[in-house]
């Protein structure tokens, strides 16, 4: 198997880390891969607990392959960080563009 795959994988558990119907957070091995076009992959999400599937396809192109880098955190979310988003939603007025620094007109 071509071993993007593992990449990719990372990239989308990433993404979805728990369950839209039961809540139950997955495992690497919920998500199987399907097959791929050039820079399609698609893959089968299956919840152990309720059965729930679901078919993602990521859109990735080879060169956000290679700067991939697996920010999954081992250690539990902590009241901190709780605390932390909570005053940062108390002072986000909604605007995405600004928070991610997009200029309309630019790509």
């Amino acid at each position: 198997m071509d071993p993007r795959w593992d990449r990719v994988r990372s990239i989308v558990r990433n993404l979805i880390d728990r369950c839209a119907v039961c809540g139950e957070r997955f495992e690497d091995d919920d998500l199987q891969a399907l097959g791929r076009t050039r820079t399609t992959w698609a893959f089968r999400l299956t919840c152990r607990r309720c059965g729930a599937a679901s078919l993602v396809a990521a859109v990735i192109g080879e060169e956000q392959l290679h700067d991939v880098v697996d920010t999954r955190s081992s250690a539990p979310v902590s009241e901190r960080d709780v605390e932390e988003m909570r005053a940062f939603l108390e002072q986000f007025d909604g605007d995405f563009q600004r928070l991610f620094g997009y200029t309309p007109g630019r790509s």
